[in-house]
């Protein structure tokens, strides 16, 4: 397996991984019991400022590849690009509601458990599909330039939750994937 496809199938373990905490912060919330704040805004600042800027577009580059390599297959998996934004905007959507919380606006408890659980099956469905249809074509169909030529765009940054986090945001979420 080439080097970014390994850096793809460990950060999809490590989303996973993130997803639990999450989901079981929100269950908490949706309990009444007081949540993991800090797990909870890690999980989402992870998918906005690392999924949706880095993660994501890498993605997106390994489909164009596919596009001049296996144009048939990349037609299989055009939907991609429209997942990686649907998935940005549910996350958006999630942090306005959020935000709302923190300045004390009345929000319904049960319309934020409904979407952070619709932004856990969303990726959930997201990366299994991934893995299914986009991540085999990709393996199957590029060849060793095309791996050269993409190659750099996975040192340019380290995925945060991937070693002790520099960033205060995921040092409680990082602590959590650790003890799970």
């Amino acid at each position: 397996m080439t080097r970014p496809m390994q850096i793809l199938m460990k950060e999809h373990g490590r989303i996973r991984s993130m997803l639990s905490c999450f989901e079981a912060q929100l269950d908490r919330f949706g309990r009444a019991e007081r949540p993991d704040y800090e797990i909870l805004e890690g999980s989402i600042a992870y998918c906005q400022e690392y999924l949706d800027r880095w993660h994501h577009p890498r993605e997106n580059a390994l489909l164009d590849l596919l596009q001049t390599r296996a144009p048939v297959e990349a037609r299989a998996c055009a939907g991609l690009e429209d997942q990686h934004l649907g998935l940005a905007r549910t996350t958006g959507e999630l942090v306005k509601i959020f935000e709302a919380v923190e300045r004390d606006a009345e929000y319904p408890r049960a319309h934020l458990v409904e979407m952070g659980q619709t932004l856990v099956s969303d990726y959930h469905r997201h990366l299994n599909w991934e893995e299914a249809n986009f991540f085999p074509a990709v393996m199957d169909h590029l060849r060793s330039e095309d791996w050269r030529t993409i190659t750099p765009r996975f040192a340019d940054v380290t995925d945060p939750l991937s070693g002790n986090p520099v960033d205060h945001r995921y040092r409680a979420l990082f602590r959590a994937i650790a003890d799970s």
